[in-house]
C-alpha cells in the first residue's frame, strides 16, 4: 500500500486491487461537483468511478485509493497514471490552495516513482498531465479539467520543483540552458568573458567564432549556462529516507529546526540518527500545521518539510 503523508486517508471500494502497472505521472481532473459529493459518489459501487486523490477548494487533500491500486478515473490511462480530482465545475480555475495540493501530489509522485517534474506531452510521455489529453481512449472528456486549469499546469510544476528543491529556469535562459548577450560598442571578447564568469575559449567554442577580435555591434553571443545556486533549504529527501538505521546530517539539521519551532521532545540531541524522538518531534510539527490522524504520523512529507525550512547541509 502506498499512502501519501499529509493526505487524509479515505479509502473507497471502487478500485482494482494491486492494479497499477506503472506510474507515468499525475493526471489533473475537475469534479464538476463538491468534494463531499464526490467522496460519497466514489463509495457507490454503481458509480464505477474513483480517483487516487482529491482536493477541496479550501485546501483539503483526500487520498481515496492507494497508489499500488488502480483508480477508475481515466479509462485506458488508469493502469499507468495517478489521478487527482479537484472540487469545482467546468470553467473554474484552481484556487491557490488547490494549486499547492496538486503540487504536493506531484512532488510526492516524483519522490516515490521518479515522475519527472514537467508537463507531459501526451499519454505516452511522463510528468503532469490532464484528462482531456488522453482523447477518446481516456473517455473522451475534452472539457476536463478545462482550459483555465490547463493554463495553470505550469504553475503546479513550478511549485512542485520548489517543494523538492529543484531549480527552475532563470530569467533570460533559453531552453538549451544557455543565455545570450548582445555585443555593444567597445566590447571585447575578454571583457564579456570576465563579466559573465567564463573564458574566451568557451565563448569561441560555444559560438564557433572564427575571429575572436571581429565582434560586431548587435551580434548575439551565446553564454554558457550558469550552475544553479545551491538551494537555501534542504530539498525533501523522500519519505522512505526516514527509517530506523538512517544516519545523516539532514536529520540533525531537521531536529535543530524542530527545537527552534518548539516541537522537540529530545532528551539528548538532536543527532544524525533517526530515532523515535525525531518521529515524535516531527509529529508535533505536523499537528502544528493542522494535520490530524494518519496524516500526523511523524514521517516527513513534501509540504510539511518545505514549511519547516531545514537549512541546506
Amino acid at each position: 500500500m502506498a499512502r501519501m503523508s499529509g493526505a487524509t486517508w479515505r479509502p473507497v471500494p471502487n478500485r482494482t486491487l494491486n492494479g497499477q502497472s506503472e506510474v507515468r505521472g499525475v493526471v489533473v481532473h475537475i469534479m464538476a461537483g463538491t468534494l463531499a459529493g464526490t467522496d460519497a459518489w466514489f463509495r457507490n459501487p454503481a458509480a464505477q468511478a474513483s480517483s487516487h486523490f482529491g482536493t477541496g477548494r479550501s485546501g483539503a487533500l483526500y487520498q481515496w485509493v492507494s497508489t499500488s491500486d488502480r483508480a477508475w478515473a481515466q479509462s485506458a490511462g488508469n493502469r499507468s497514471w495517478l489521478s487527482v480530482e479537484n472540487e469545482g465545475k467546468g470553467g473554474d480555475k484552481l484556487t491557490e490552495s488547490q494549486l499547492d495540493r496538486n503540487a504536493q501530489v506531484l512532488a510526492w509522485a516524483h519522490e516515490q516513482y521518479d515522475v519527472p517534474l514537467k508537463l507531459a506531452s501526451g499519454p505516452s510521455d511522463r510528468g503532469l498531465g490532464y484528462h482531456a489529453m488522453g482523447g477518446s481512449a481516456w473517455g473522451g472528456h475534452t472539457q476536463c479539467p478545462g482550459s483555465k486549469i490547463v493554463a495553470q499546469l505550469p504553475e503546479i510544476v513550478k511549485r512542485a520543483k520548489a517543494l523538492v528543491g529543484e531549480p527552475t529556469a532563470s530569467d533570460g535562459a533559453s531552453t538549451s540552458g544557455t543565455s545570450t548577450y548582445t555585443v555593444k560598442q567597445g566590447d571585447t571578447l575578454s571583457a564579456i568573458a570576465k563579466a559573465h564568469a567564463t573564458t574566451v575559449a568557451k565563448l569561441v567554442s560555444l559560438n564557433t567564432l572564427k575571429d575572436p577580435d571581429g565582434l560586431a555591434v548587435g551580434q548575439k553571443l551565446k553564454l554558457p549556462a550558469k550552475k544553479p545556486a545551491a538551494p537555501l533549504y534542504e530539498p525533501f529527501p523522500g519519505a522512505a529516507f526516514f527509517h530506523g538505521g538512517r544516519t545523516s546530517p539532514i536529520i540533525t539539521a531537521m531536529g535543530r529546526r524542530l527545537v527552534q519551532e518548539g516541537c522537540a521532545v529530545y532528551q539528548n540531541g538532536p543527532g544524525p540518527n533517526w530515532t523515535n524522538a525525531d518521529k515524535e518531534s516531527y509529529r508535533r510539527w505536523q499537528k502544528r500545521l493542522g494535520y490530524t490522524g494518519d496524516a500526523a504520523d511523524g514521517i516527513p512529507g513534501p509540504s510539511s518539510w518545505a514549511k519547516l525550512r531545514v537549512p541546506n547541509v
